[in-house]
Order: structure tokens, then C-alpha cells, then sequence
């Protein structure tokens, strides 16, 4: 009779999962709209305003990835860490596809823009996963998450300020504000959890 209790769980993971599959995922390029005919085509970034949009995008990517390994995590809890990761997540993914259109419509190549962790992201995240004490491990995720959100954050100021096409400014600008008041949030939590220890 055991197998009945975990009935609802699956049900609703296979629920969950649904309905996440229906909307783009956050990695995923999403297609781009073909603008009316006779609409003016979009002039492409400069060299300069595809590595600011390629910045920022690494810096929404790394929260989007890192607030999905929180949540991979907690899944049972403690609830404020999986409220954080699923305010970060929504909230980056409502600026990702927009970012994406734009670039793309600015003649970004689609393979240029990232979908997950840099290699480096990657290799300093891997290294926490050694750590067994589960405390000890949430102190260090938290620092390496605060470190590089701040980091991201500053990047996108950058970019709004190195930004030349007006639509990247645009995007920049909002990108800045979002991922500094992560970045703020973000910090929060680890001292919080740090006066915990």
C-alpha cells in the first residue's frame, strides 16, 4: 500500500513537469517572429554591442542555472530557498526571451548565445559538490552565488553604460536593475545563513 502515498507526489511532478515543457525553457532560444513585410529590418549590433548582449546574457544565464540547481536541491524544503530560486527563476526567464528576440533580430548568431553555465561557472560549481556536510555546502553555494550575481550585476551596469543601439540599452537597463537586486537578494540570504552556522 506504500506505492499509493507517493501516487499524488508523481502525479504532480508529472504535472509540473507538463506544464514547463509547454513554455519555452529557460536555455532555450525561442523562435523568432517574422516581422511584417515592408517592416525596416533591424540594424545589427556592432562587435562591441554583441559582447555587451553576450555578457549580459551569461550573467541572466548563471542565475537562471544556479536558481535551478537551488530548487534541485530543496525540493523539500527549507521553503524561503525554494521561494528565492523560484522568484530569481521566473523573473530571469521573463528577461531572457525578450534579450533573445532582440539579438536575434539584430543579426546575434543563435549558436553565440549562451545556454547554460560557462565552463568556469561550471568547474567552481563542481568543486563545491565534494563538500558532504550539507551546511557547509549551502554556506559555500551561497557565497560562490553571491560573488558571481554581484559580479553579473556589475557587468550589466557596464553594458548599459557601453551599450550603443538603442534597443540594447534598452535591455541592458533592465537587465542591470533585475540582476543587481538579485545579486542584493542573493546576498541577503547568505549572511542570513551565515549568522545561522
Amino acid at each position: 500500500m506504500k506505492t499509493f502515498r507517493f501516487l499524488p507526489i508523481g502525479t504532480a511532478t508529472l504535472l509540473f513537469i507538463t506544464a514547463a515543457n509547454a513554455q519555452t525553457a529557460p536555455g532555450a532560444k525561442p523562435a523568432t517572429a517574422t516581422p511584417p513585410a515592408g517592416a525596416p529590418k533591424a540594424k545589427p549590433f556592432s562587435a562591441g554591442d554583441t559582447h555587451t548582449y553576450l555578457t549580459i546574457a551569461e550573467g541572466i544565464q548563471f542565475q537562471l542555472n544556479m536558481s535551478l540547481r537551488l530548487r534541485g536541491k530543496y525540493q523539500d524544503g527549507p521553503q524561503d530557498l525554494l521561494d528565492l530560486a523560484a522568484k530569481i527563476s521566473r523573473d530571469s526567464t521573463e528577461l531572457w526571451t525578450p534579450g533573445v528576440d532582440t539579438a536575434m533580430a539584430h543579426g546575434v548568431d543563435g549558436k553565440k548565445i549562451p545556454n547554460g553555465l560557462s565552463k568556469n561557472d561550471t568547474v567552481n560549481l563542481n568543486k563545491l559538490g565534494t563538500i558532504k556536510d550539507d551546511k557547509k555546502w549551502q554556506l559555500a553555494f551561497f557565497e560562490f552565488y553571491a560573488k558571481e550575481a554581484k559580479k553579473n550585476a556589475h557587468d550589466a551596469e557596464n553594458g548599459t553604460k557601453a551599450a550603443q543601439d538603442a534597443d540594447l540599452k534598452a535591455f541592458a537597463e533592465k537587465a542591470a536593475s533585475l540582476l543587481k537586486s538579485q545579486a542584493e537578494e542573493i546576498e541577503a540570504k547568505f549572511k542570513e545563513l551565515k549568522t545561522k552556522k
